[in-house]
């Protein structure tokens, strides 16, 4: 990827784009843009990626669980790949969620593990959260613009700037945006879920604390700067908060005991000190930024490798135990001494420059961040030295733990090694091509001014070099003295709230309130629940009653003698419902209502409706034959008082009544149908049909079918999974009579069943309308016979062929893609034969709905027996 990266790159402000329409009727298309800027981020992610991969090969080597592991780490990759290449910002926020939903199954990967569940949890609902607030704002950022993609958006940011700034939505999206990116890359107060992520796996804390999920935040940040960077809120904020975070996490980073809870701490540090320079801005600031970027990514990379390599020789991380390390692990120290010597900003490393040109950018706004730099820089210097000394240098004082030779293993060193290599090599030997491909294109495209100058790795002895001096003697003074410092800020801090137990706390009082809230609303009776909602909805109707027009009663009289009929029966199988006291005879006047239903559509020429409506009406009055003996007898439910019922009467009435009211409105005033005209007109040419309702179906609205099938297919997966055994007891209706003509019935229903499939798309019928006949067919041989007499019938367990019914839906709408058609577009080959997609497509649906069904009512008449 990044050798790729390398040959298309283009060092200009355009740089290279590549735009697909994705959903255009809402300006949102797959857009991907290489600049200057996202190269640098696609170089970081797809070279560090490549090493920690490697790295991890030997570290998970003796994990049964090492395939998914590189499967979520290579899916981490690419989310962020997505993201930083995006230019439409819909779209990158897409990747954005990838990023947070493959860092959580990453963080919490040692799932056995309490801790790493928790920590997971606790990075997906800061980061999450964030991101619902980052969407927010996008979209308002889009309203702005009058478009979702990046580029589009920066030039009218650019061109138009005052319209830009005093549009309403400017300040709300910018608020939003800040949030998404101060969530995901650690701000305080969001500090927090980062060195909680250390729960994970060493490979996986070296990726995400380098080039990965932390630097999208602040990826984010450069890329919308243009936009925002003329704002006071973002200067004030970015620097304020920036600052604040750096300095308060390098001071917690001084109190670990756990060498990567160090490292993630001064991550946090980094962090906050490009927010702060990303906030100031200048041409200067913005180069030090991107310095910082690809120094911290080599050195951090490194460092958490070599303490992974620690940790695995010895099977300890706390730096009070550790000593003595160089002789056993030579090559880690080695490279983790170049990393920490980049880390501490010792020349001519590439940390020394990014440090360097960090205070030349502190010194152009005051004197008080030229100050806080020094402080936070020094803190660094300390850290690194306590990273490489401790462990690899100090004298013995007690017992070692059992020091592992690991080093035999290249996998171990070669990553880091590499990588610590790398702090040298850019600002010896890279700092030209440097400056003349990457540097002055992405300040550019950050802050909209050419660089005036190229960046030196040596400028002379000035104040900025003469206050990297002091940061050094301030550094090694604070090691010296590190335990007394500590101490110190001990007792100053330990009166503090911990960020986390604070979000632990909050978690803790959200989950009880809603454990209150469920306690009061869910009392697991069905009739609780359809009270409240039917309430609900009866209070909203009485807010806004609904009346009929005046001719009302005009058109009541208008009504024919085989309507009122319907109507009456209608009402007496719901009277029937309400006050029978047998089951059977209410599940009758249930039953009765849906085939009156379907009476009515076939009145009102909606043959396609009624015979579905009639096929389902039959389904559920098969489903409820199977359960009616294991319903209670009606005598044994205790009743409800007379002011319940007559509550409930209320409720149902004041329903009936305004749906019909509204009904009556409705149908009065003329249908203006466009649709209507459009599906008419194109059916024949468009969708080689006559049957317009099926035409819809299978090709002008075949997503939503498909969706349908897919949704069926889930409901009986979920039903399923609910029975517990797969008992083999026979439930057959005992008469030879029933049993010989059910399977002489069985076999014509299929004969019929593929009849109606096939003649769909020209007369009513298709895959759907077949699909449930042939259930009730299926279901005639489950009571003549039993449910392993259809099984072995089958041939195939049902799930499975809804299964092929799913492939086959997706299969035909990948064939228009591959015709170059949007998905779903039906293909016709008339010129052969009178065939095309939508057949394989309804025959997917045919399969999907048999599938899905039948798995069902076999497993209720099995489990129930």
């Amino acid at each position: 990827m990044f050798a790729a990266s390398i040959f298309y790159y283009q060092p200009s402000p355009t740089g290279l784009r590549w735009s697909a329409s994705w959903v255009p009727s809402l300006d949102i298309n797959l857009s991907l843009q290489l600049d200057a800027l996202s190269f640098v981020f696609v170089g970081l992610i797809s070279s560090i990626g490549f090493f920690i991969q490697l790295y991890a090969l030997a570290y998970m080597k003796d994990k049964a669980e090492r395939f998914s592991f590189h499967l979520y780490l290579t899916l981490f990759m690419l989310s962020m790949l997505g993201l930083v290449l995006s230019d439409n910002i819909i779209l990158m926020f897409v990747f954005w969620e990838l990023t947070t939903i493959t860092s959580y199954l990453l963080i919490g990967f040692n799932h056995e593990n309490e801790k790493s569940r928790k920590n997971a949890l606790q990075s997906l609902v800061v980061t999450g959260a964030g991101g619902l607030a980052l969407l927010a704002g996008l979209i308002l950022l889009g309203q702005i613009s009058g478009s979702y993609d990046i580029s589009t958006i920066i030039d009218k940011a650019v061109n138009a700037k005052d319209d830009v700034m005093q549009h309403p939505y400017f300040t709300p999206s910018l608020v939003l945006v800040l949030l998404g990116a101060f969530t995901k890359s650690a701000q305080f107060p969001f500090h927090f879920w980062l060195p909680g992520a250390m729960a994970a796996p060493t490979p996986v804390s070296a990726f995400l604390h380098s080039a990965t999920m932390v630097k999208a935040g602040i990826y984010l940040l450069a890329r919308l700067s243009p936009v925002y960077a003329s704002s006071d809120i973002w200067f004030y904020t970015l620097i304020a908060v920036g600052g604040f975070t750096a300095l308060w996490s390098a001071v917690i980073a001084l109190m670990q005991k756990d060498l990567k809870l160090m490292l993630a701490f001064s991550t946090n540090t980094i962090l906050g000190i490009l927010t702060l320079l990303l906030g100031i801005g200048t041409e200067t600031a913005l180069a030090a930024a991107i310095l910082f970027i690809l120094a911290h990514a080599f050195y951090k990379a490194a460092l958490f490798m070599v303490v992974g390599n620690i940790d695995k020789a010895t099977g300890t991380r706390d730096i009070r135990v550790l000593y003595g390390l160089k002789a056993v692990l030579i090559f880690s120290f080695a490279s983790g001494l170049i990393a920490a010597l980049s880390k501490a900003g010792i020349p001519p490393l590439l940390g020394f420059l990014s440090k360097e040109y960090a205070y030349k950018a502190g010194l152009e706004v005051h004197g008080i961040v030229m100050l806080a730099l020094v402080m936070i820089n020094a803190v660094m210097v300390a850290l690194a030295i306590a990273v490489i000394s401790q462990p690899f240098l100090r004298e013995k004082i007690e017992d070692n733990p059992t020091v592992k030779s690991i080093e035999a293993e290249v996998g171990f060193w070669i990553p880091p090694m590499v990588l610590a290599c790398c702090s040298v090599i850019v600002p010896t030997l890279g700092l030209g091509w440097l400056n003349e491909y990457v540097l002055s294109t992405a300040i550019f495209e950050i802050n909209q001014v050419e660089q005036s100058s190229p960046v030196k790795l040596w400028h002379g002895i000035n104040l900025p070099l003469i206050m990297s001096a002091v940061t050094l003697v301030m550094g090694i003074l604070i090691f010296k003295y590190m335990s007394s410092v500590t101490q110190a800020l001990n007792k100053v801090l330990n009166p503090l709230p911990v960020a986390s137990d604070v979000f632990e706390k909050c978690m803790a009082s959200m989950l009880s309130v809603a454990t209150w809230q469920t306690a009061r609303l869910q009392q697991r009776r069905l009739s609780v629940y359809a009270l409240l909602f039917f309430s609900m909805l009866a209070a909203i109707l009485l807010l806004s009653p609904i009346l009929p027009n005046g001719d009302f009663l005009e058109r009541i009289l208008a009504l024919k003698l085989y309507e009122i009929s319907i109507a009456l029966l209608l009402i007496a199988a719901a009277l029937l419902c309400v006050f029978s006291t047998s089951r059977l005879l209410s599940i009758a006047g249930l039953g009765a209502i849906g085939f009156l239903m379907t009476l009515v559509f076939m009145i009102y020429s909606a043959p396609d409706v009624a015979k579905t409506l009639l096929l389902v009406e039959t389904l559920m009055v098969v489903f409820v034959a199977l359960l009616i003996r294991h319903l209670p007898h009606f005598s044994t439910v205790a009743k409800h008082s007379m002011s319940r019922r007559a509550f409930h009467a209320a409720i149902a009435a004041v329903i009936g009544v305004s749906v019909t009211a509204l009904l009556i409105t409705i149908t009065k005033a003329p249908l203006e149908s466009p649709l209507a005209d459009f599906f008419a007109q194109n059916s024949v040419p468009g969708g080689h049909g006559r049957n317009i309702v099926n035409v819809i179906l299978v090709d002008f609205r075949a997503f939503d079918t498909m969706g349908e099938a897919i949704v069926v297919v889930i409901a009986a997966i979920a039903a399923i999974s609910l029975f517990q055994s797969h008992s083999q007891q026979q439930n057959r209706i005992p008469s030879l009579i029933f049993s010989t003509t059910a399977h002489i019935v069985a076999v014509l229903m299929m004969v019929f069943s593929l009849y109606l499939l096939l003649r769909g798309h020209n007369s009513p019928g298709g895959g759907f309308i077949g699909a449930l006949i042939a259930v009730i067919g299926l279901t005639l041989l489950i009571f003549a016979e039993s449910p392993q007499y259809v099984r072995e019938r089958l041939g195939y367990r049902p799930m499975n062929i809804a299964m092929v019914g799913v492939f086959l839906s997706l299969l035909a709408g990948g064939i228009g893609l591959v015709m170059g058609q949007p998905f779903l577009t039906g293909i016709w080959w008339k010129e052969i034969l009178p065939l095309g997609t939508p057949l394989i497509f309804d025959v997917g649906i045919y399969l999907a709905v048999i599938g899905g069904v039948l798995e069902v009512l076999l497993r209720v008449n099995e489990e129930l027996d």
